[in-house]
């Protein structure tokens, strides 16, 4: 798990390549770092070894896999080559290098992540990283933008306290509308969308406390998938601009997404459910009850064509969830869950809510035991059967 990062970036749109010196200061010690496939290590400040490997669990998720010789809480890397996103596996992780649109995101592990060769180490050291970054980028062209959800100055980009990096380079216009930061990539629709997010915003503020910072709006291509992190989102235009902009409530729910410790954050439950469930509200709040209803019922087709294709889902616990790779439950059956301890506990479940958004780290237990207690009722039949 990642403590600081230090990153110098040199990039080559006309190549694809990507140059990269990382320091890394780790919360404990570490043998094992992942780096994108496409990049090779030249360097380190300890002996090594590498390969690439498909990471467990996912096997067709090649990487490249960085074996050091002793375990260390601190390391200095220089790797290159030609990045390379992986849309053969996740669709939506299409991050390269180009002129058109170019997306660096941890996802792609564009700089070394501590963690072993399998996919739920790597999940779990991205989670529970809590870290202070400084970037430098060299090799922009002077007709293309930097987006991120930190501060720029120039060519050199800081960001605190985040457990993931997100860069996006492209043509962008930049529009500043406080709370709100937006680098866009057409004009078209967009004044819309400002608005409704700043309802939003305000909706979410008035029932989890609000958030005192810059919030930075990062357009995409379509189907690069929506992708949050501390204080921005990433969000397709289709998305950004839709008559009811479900993608850009959820993403912006996600600012105040419970921590959940690793373990229970497998299943997705603590940040996708309250997303979901929370753009549900949103929704009734500012377009009324027959969208909230449309949305819902969504929800309720999504969960039964999971079912049609795992029909063993129907009879797993949250927790499960994420074990048997099914953390897309919890964006559907995940926010019926949290809609039916809605109906449960009535009012008293804002305070559940503003609580678990302000927990230091939440599992199914303390879920449980907040529930009860701010509800002040025994919901011992409803975890029973779901968690």
């Amino acid at each position: 798990m990642i403590s600081e990062l230090k990153l110098k970036l040199i990039l080559d749109f006309k190549a694809g390549t990507l140059t990269g010196v990382s320091r890394e200061s780790l919360k404990e010690e570490a043998k094992t770092l992942l780096l994108n496939k496409g990049l090779k290590v030249e360097e380190t400040s300890i002996g090594f070894s590498q390969g690439i490997r498909g990471l467990k669990g996912v096997e067709a998720f090649k990487v490249r896999v960085v074996n050091l010789e002793e375990p260390v809480k601190g390391v200095e890397l220089k790797y290159s080559g030609k990045f390379r996103g992986y849309d053969e596996v996740f669709p939506y992780l299409k991050d390269s290098i180009n002129q058109e649109y170019t997306l660096l995101r941890t996802d792609s592990l564009f700089y070394p992540i501590p963690a072993e060769p399998s996919f739920e180490s790597l999940v779990k050291s991205v989670v529970g990283s809590e870290f202070d970054a400084e970037i430098i980028i060299e090799g922009v062209p002077a007709d293309l933008t930097v987006a991120f959800g930190g501060e720029i100055q120039g060519n050199l980009l800081r960001i605190e306290g985040t457990n993931r990096l997100d860069i996006a380079i492209a043509p962008f216009k930049v529009i500043e509308e406080k709370p709100f930061r937006f680098f866009i990539l057409r004009d078209e629709g967009i004044e819309r969308t400002i608005e409704l997010l700043k309802e939003a915003y305000e909706f979410y503020s008035s029932i989890l406390g609000r958030k005192n910072l810059i919030y930075t709006v990062i357009e995409t291509p379509e189907n690069y998938g929506g992708q949050a992190g501390k204080g921005y989102i990433l969000v397709s235009g289709s998305s950004l601009r839709s008559e009811v902009p479900t993608n850009i409530y959820h993403e912006l729910a996600h600012l105040w997404t419970p921590r959940a410790t690793p373990e229970a954050h497998l299943s997705r439950f603590f940040d996708e459910a309250f997303a979901n469930y929370l753009t549900a509200l949103a929704v009734r709040e500012i377009h009324g009850e027959d969208e909230y209803k449309k949305f819902m019922a969504n929800l309720e087709w999504w969960y039964k064509d999971i079912l049609k294709k795992n029909p063993e889902a129907k009879n797993l616990k949250v927790p499960e969830w994420g074990r048997k790779g099914l953390h897309l439950l919890s964006y559907s059956k995940g926010a019926l869950i949290l809609k039916e301890l809605h109906d449960l506990m009535g009012d008293s479940f804002y305070d559940l809510l503003k609580a678990i958004a302000n927990a230091d780290a939440i599992d199914f237990e303390t879920f449980r035991k907040l529930a009860e207690g701010m509800s002040e009722r025994n919901l011992q039949d409803f975890f029973e059967r779901y968690f």
